[in-house]
């Protein structure tokens, strides 16, 4: 079992300013779109549900069955919130087929994520090294077996140049939350109320982070903004998940009944186990860099107790997941992102699938992992049809017609 992630807490200065270069969601290596984004001609015309929506690109499946991935960098914010996409809504798009997702990753798309007002001069200097950085990602990904270091200190290089030319811009246009909104965001995540004592230092230091941000000073910046969470941390829960105290509940929330011997069995395992991840949590929490290696240590052991814990409750498992009908099994998993099965393979499917409530009822579980194999050389094809990049300029949707009308503004004259 892998160790549990952990929330982000720690950002530096650029990151809250939000002025890490902006990646797509498809960020492969790319070659450049040749012409503007928002100059499309309307070659098709795409009717279907949404199945994701990432923001400024969605993932949609249209009446035929077939998966589109739609780029909306032609429309502006205003009229991406004005669509008020949800998943499982009908839509209908105009515009055009794109060779790959690679498009998604051209200069012109960059530039939507720019501040307005870059002067023609910082805007070339940009769009140069927007290309270098392709061009090194694109090696780079290619082959990420090999030792690249000196390739990724120059990719790192780039991106701190691109960073300083956009920063000035960027702190222009930063209105910064007020504290009261900025501590807002971490409400759900409090483990308790902050002390007042302690809000009283977090609303000083972030004072001060937002005044050396915005005079530029960004090392000061990061120092009060570290120091901003060293205190805040010991309020959130950073733990994604944590197993319930006890054996009964952890049982419970698997939605497993187990045998009274096997309870016995995995009682004090599971209390040894709580008590490991607790020490590692604790220890974890105040560790030096030097202590890197015992708090990996403290980890393996609880692994090691969650193994022998799985190792019980492995074959309870591989009966649960036989215990309903066929019927119900592929529809908890048929959703949008499965394209509709073939009768002769849905039929298929339902044998085995019988195959393996037999062998659990005989516990013979090795032979259930193999048969399973079978079940998912049939399923699987369904799951991984291929996305079609497609280039929107119209979207009508909850009886709007919207056609895209963004074109990034640059400064009227050099500096």
């Amino acid at each position: 079992m892998k160790k549990q992630a952990k929330k982000p807490l720690v950002l530096a200065s650029a990151l809250v300013l939000g002025m890490t270069a902006f990646v797509p969601l498809q960020a492969s290596a790319a070659n450049e779109a040749k012409e503007p984004i928002y100059s499309v001609q309307i070659e098709q015309q795409l009717k279907g549900k949404i199945i994701y929506d990432f923001g400024h690109e969605l993932l949609i499946k249209t009446e035929e069955g077939k998966k589109y991935h739609i780029g909306l960098y032609a429309f502006t914010d205003e009229q991406i919130e004005q669509m008020n996409l949800s998943e499982g809504a009908d839509i209908f798009i105009e515009g055009q087929v794109l060779e790959s997702t690679d498009e998604f990753n051209s200069f012109d798309v960059y530039k939507r994520f720019l501040p307005e007002g870059i002067s023609k001069e910082d805007l070339a200097k940009l769009e140069k090294l927007h290309k270098e950085m392709r061009e090194l990602e694109k090696t780079l990904f290619a082959d990420e077996t090999e030792d690249n270091e000196a390739q990724w200190d120059a990719l790192s290089a780039l991106y701190d140049e691109m960073y300083e030319i956009e920063k000035p811009y960027r702190l222009a246009e930063w209105e910064p939350e007020t504290f009261e909104e900025y501590m807002a965001f971490f409400k759900e995540d409090l483990k308790r109320e902050v002390a007042a004592e302690d809000l009283e230092k977090l609303e000083a230091l972030y004072t001060d982070y937002v005044k050396f941000a915005k005079d530029g000073n960004d090392k000061q910046a990061e120092e009060k903004i570290d120091a901003f969470f060293t205190i805040l941390n010991d309020y959130l829960d950073m733990d994604e998940y944590t197993e319930p105290e006890t054996l009964e509940d952890y049982l419970k929330e698997m939605e497993l009944e187990i045998s009274e011997a096997d309870k016995t069995k995995l009682k004090p395992l599971y209390e040894e186990m709580v008590a490991a991840r607790k020490d590692a949590v604790a220890f974890e929490k105040d560790a030096k860099e030097a202590d890197e290696a015992l708090v990996e240590e403290k980890w393996e052991s609880v692994w090691a107790k969650m193994d022998q814990i799985w190792d019980v409750l492995d074959p309870y498992m591989k009966e649960a997941m036989v215990s309903k009908p066929f019927a119900d099994y592929i529809a908890n998993i048929a959703d949008d992102e499965l394209s509709e099965i073939s009768k002769d393979d849905l039929a298929a499917l339902e044998a085995i699938y019988e195959e393996l409530k037999e062998l659990a009822k005989n516990k013979d579980y090795d032979a259930m992992d193999e048969k399973w194999d079978d079940f998912y050389k049939i399923l699987d094809p369904y799951f991984n049809v291929e996305e079609i990049p497609f280039k929107a300029s119209k979207v009508v949707i909850n009886g709007h017609s919207i056609s895209g009308t963004y074109e990034y503004k640059a400064a009227n004259s050099d500096k």
